[in-house]
């Protein structure tokens, strides 16, 4: 590749990266959890100012558990102007998560947070045990008697009367006072209380299950009397529900019709969502929906329902849209329209798990006309350029089906081997799609009457040479992926000790018009095929069609340049992926060491998050102090890449990384958490040009080896460290009669290259939240400011982002209305400067010469966004509920003001 073609790449991708219009435009935000308690629910939160509904197309959350070989992919919902996802670790082995979040708009562009390379720099909290506080102390001189609710009972809304009779002596009772909590709030104020009984009504319980506490409180110390839980339910469902199990369904139906003006374009829309569960026995089940009448055949469903059955722990099914999971290299969480079921039978001896579906559903094509352009001279045409040219936002999918399965015997907590295989394959007979001339319809041809005085000529041309006719960006190509291979489990020690292993085996094409690879078409091609081979090929079409579009075709050409080209099978290794862990988890301590090798070509149609061309080895090592109170976590990763041996150069990463965590039991002290990840990149490539002057010898374009007595180009030299700083603390306090938590976290990146002058990446952000619960009245709130600022290319790009926002929540009326809005602005500027050659390295015309600079014009873009939401909730009784939401958005230098109204009705049952 000359090194003119090396530049333009080069701008190209900077181009890509950070494309001017868009460093600022939008901003995420988000506060990162101090810790992830195991096995209990953490909903992650992203709030994007500037981005309605009517602009998601979709939004996914990309999860890693400690730096497995690919993410996982979870749906994330957006509602009332936040995108919302629940997380819950339950496997026992997993020490920490990483993640990013990706933001998919209807016109393409994609939002990322963390903004800066998010697959190598994601989020990173640690995976906590629960607490274990002490015993709470309880005084010998109490005793009580409950007379409502009883432990466990399962009242309506309106039936729910707290009375406890309380029995002491009050001549050996330390002096102080009785003080009931409510779900962990205070409501002694708003109780009945008297020397030996105290009694209460809350008003406007939720449903679900409830904690009320009583305790004892002197000057010194606080004494638990007791603490139990209730259910509360629908009327409707008392005598039907039990805790734990619901025999009569329960569900949710919302509709909503929201109006919306977007830059002085009015859009309305109306959407339905809904929800039921229930149980019987084992039994269990679930349906959910999604409807919407912005549905378009432009994009990817918007409308979208599931269906989820489950028998105890011998079968699951899952239809509609869904999300499943297979493997670490097969499927790993894709959105599927389709099925999913999962069978254990032999005492989980025999597992089996199927998937059938579409991973894209057709999209079609919408070409407009062809463009013919002629070159001249001297008023002689000579050379014309036929190309069919799509219409905006034109461009089409086929539809891409995915069939797979997965075979184990034994129970994965002692001995387990599975065979797993997946078909991905697009339809090509699912849109109509034009190849060349001979595939335009009469209405397309018309359109080449635009071009010229003669178009009986250009048709007469494209019709004797149909190839000339070029498609706009190029056709769409079917392509065709199958992923094969076996997999291995074992525990030991109670399960406390596991090693676990997957290999599979790729092959991908990437047009699979025309079929298999035949002898006639290998004749084509320049070289002779046996015909054996060919029936191969042939048979084995119904996994992957192999022909000589497979990004590695499995056949050695040999003699090609002679009259006796011929063509061997054999088996490429650059399409192995396979992957090695052994965990060891004790009370207190987690250890896990990992071994990876994929291969450059291997590809997963439905799992595109998996890094190829990689091999080595990660150690984590985590262990537990002071009662589980203090996670110390330390990890070294060694990884290389060109495992085939087909680059010049190894590039090699070295990585280091600790992390300490501090939980302490009482509230009164902070949760602290921060950690350093210090990595190398190094291919062993000098830098070498004595072409330049050495003090501009890292800006050179090229770079030589001397090899005996010949310079040579080599390739692009590596050499870089990373240091990543991250903190965060967490600090529960009451001021004012105000409980306050308050969290401030920061992370700082910086990449320092040794060998290229532009090469550095300094990144730096800075969040700070406090949310307030109010004791006397029932109002919460939330403040925030999140500072961020990016420079990448040693000057190329520099973005600065400020953030505000603050938000509150107020119940009345007996907590039947709540009320509630929100305030936020967001400022950024961006400054870009081009990556050009110095104009004066290029006056001798000799391209050694050459060396790189930074434009003097510098493009600055200042941007700022102003976001007011307001919303509120009137509950009409346990059933039924009317929401309402306004949101105004005010963007720098757009006259026009973005607006939402929405109204929703909820019905529960």
């Amino acid at each position: 590749m000359s090194y003119r073609v090396q530049v333009l790449l080069l701008g190209m991708m900077l181009c890509i990266f950070f494309p001017e219009d868009l460093l600022a435009q939008y901003t995420v935000q988000h506060q990162s959890p101090a810790g992830i308690v195991r096995n209990e629910l953490t909903n992650l939160e992203f709030i994007v100012p500037g981005v309605t509904l009517e602009d998601v197309q979709e939004a996914v959350l990309f999860i890693n558990f400690d730096d497995g070989v690919g993410y996982q992919q979870q749906e994330v919902l957006y509602q009332n102007g936040v995108f919302t996802t629940p997380i819950r670790v339950t496997n026992p082995s997993y020490s920490g998560m990483e993640y990013y979040f990706q933001l998919t708009l209807v016109s393409g562009v994609d939002i990322f947070f963390p903004e800066n390379l998010p697959s190598e720099n994601p989020v990173r909290v640690d995976i906590i045990e629960p607490e274990h506080t002490e015993p709470d102390k309880r005084s010998e001189d109490i005793d009580y008697t409950i007379l409502s609710p009883e432990p466990g009972e399962v009242l309506a809304p309106n039936d729910v009367v707290l009375a406890v009779a309380l029995f002491y002596d009050v001549s050996t009772l330390a002096p102080g006072e009785f003080r009931l909590l409510l779900d962990g709030r205070d409501v002694t104020a708003l109780a009945d209380t008297s020397d030996y009984f105290i009694s209460y009504v809350p008003k406007g319980l939720r449903r679900g299950t409830h904690t009320f506490r009583i305790e004892y409180v002197t000057g010194e110390e606080t004494f638990l009397v007791e603490e139990w839980d209730f259910e509360v339910v629908s009327a409707a469902s008392i005598g039907y529900t039990g805790l734990g199990e619901r025999t009569r369904p329960v569900g949710r139906i919302q509709l909503g019709a929201r109006n919306q003006v977007i830059q002085g374009n009015i859009n309305n829309a109306y959407t339905a969502r809904s929800s039921i569960s229930g149980s019987y026995g084992l039994f269990r089940y679930s349906l959910n929906g999604f409807f919407t009448s912005q549905e378009s055949s432009r994009l990817q469903p918007q409308n979208r329902f599931g269906l989820n059955m489950q028998l105890g722990k011998w079968w699951r099914l899952q239809a509609g849209h869904i999300y499943p999971r297979m493997g670490q290299f097969t499927i790993n969480g894709r959105r599927v329209f389709g099925i999913n079921t999962e069978a254990s039978l032999l005492w989980e001896n025999l597992n089996l798990q199927f998937i059938y579906g579409e991973i894209n559903r057709k999209i079609t094509n919408l070409y407009s006309m062809v463009v013919v352009e002629e070159d001249t001279i001297n008023a002689v045409v000579v050379d014309t350029s036929y190309t069919l040219k799509f219409e905006d936002q034109g461009r089409g999918t086929f539809q891409r089906e995915i069939i797979g399965g997965r075979v184990a015997f034994g129970n994965e907590d002692h001995f387990q081997i599975g065979v797993q295989a997946m078909k991905v394959q697009d339809d090509t007979t699912s849109i109509f799609n034009v190849q060349n001339f001979n595939d335009l319809n009469n209405t397309l041809l018309a359109g080449i009457n635009t071009a010229g005085s003669d178009p009986q000529r250009h048709i007469d041309k494209l019709t004797a040479q149909p190839e000339l006719l070029q498609v706009q960006n190029g056709t769409v190509q079917p392509k065709g992926n199958f992923v094969g291979g076996a997999d291995l489990k074992m525990g030991f020690h109670k399960n406390r000790i596991r090693l676990e292993a997957e290999g599979v085996v790729s092959a991908l094409n990437n047009d699979i018009y025309g079929g298999a690879l035949t002898v006639a078409r290998a004749d084509e091609l320049g070289f002779e095929l046996d015909s054996d081979v060919a029936d191969i090929l042939d048979r084995i079409s119904t996994l992957i069609i192999v022909n000589e579009n497979m990004n590695i075709l499995p056949l050695r050409i040999k003699d090609i340049d002679s009259d006796s080209a011929s063509a061997d099978p054999f088996f490429p290794t650059s399409i192995i992926a396979a992957n090695s862990e052994l965990s060891i988890n004790y009370p207190g301590n987690n250890f896990k060491l990992q071994y990876r090798w994929i291969g450059p070509n291997f590809s997963s149609l439905a799992n595109s998050t998996i890094r190829k061309d990689i091999a080595g080895f990660t150690a984590t090592d985590r262990f537990r102090m002071l009662q589980n109170r203090l996670y110390v976590t330390l990890g070294y990763e060694i990884l290389e890449d060109n495992v085939t041996d087909t680059k010049e150069a190894t590039t090699k990463s070295i990585t280091y990384r600790t992390n300490l965590s501090w939980y302490p039991v009482s509230r009164d002290l902070p949760r602290v958490s921060a950690g350093i990840r210090y990595r190398t990149r190094d291919n062993g490539v000098s830098r070498f040009n004595d072409n330049i002057a050495p003090d501009l010898l890292t800006a050179a374009v090229q770079n030589f080896i001397i090899s005996g007595t010949d310079t040579l180009v080599s390739t692009v030299p590596k050499n870089n460290v990373t240091l990543n700083l991250n903190g965060s603390i967490t600090q529960q306090f009451e001021l004012l009669d105000i409980i306050h938590d308050a969290t401030l976290s920061f992370s700082n990146l910086k990449t320092t290259d040794d060998v290229f002058a532009f090469g550095d990446v300094n990144s730096s952000a800075y969040n700070f939240n406090i949310t307030s619960r109010f004791n006397s009245i029932r109002l919460r709130s939330q403040l925030g400011l999140t500072f961020n600022n990016t420079e990448t290319g040693s000057g190329q790009t520099d973005i600065s982002i400020f953030g505000l926002y603050v938000g509150g929540s107020y119940f009345m009326m007996e907590n039947k209305l709540n009320i509630n809005g929100r305030l936020a602005l967001t400022t950024n500027r961006s400054t870009v400067r081009s990556l050009i050659i110095d104009e004066a390295s290029q006056e001798d015309g000799r391209p050694e010469t050459d060396y790189f600079v930074l434009a003097d014009d510098a493009v600055t873009n200042d941007f700022s966004t102003f976001v007011l939401q307001a919303g509120a909730q009137y509950d009409l009784n346990e059933f039924h509920s009317f929401i309402f939401n306004a949101n105004l958005t005010n963007v720098s230098g757009n006259s026009n003001n973005d607006r939402i109204v929405q109204l929703r009705y909820v019905f529960n049952f």
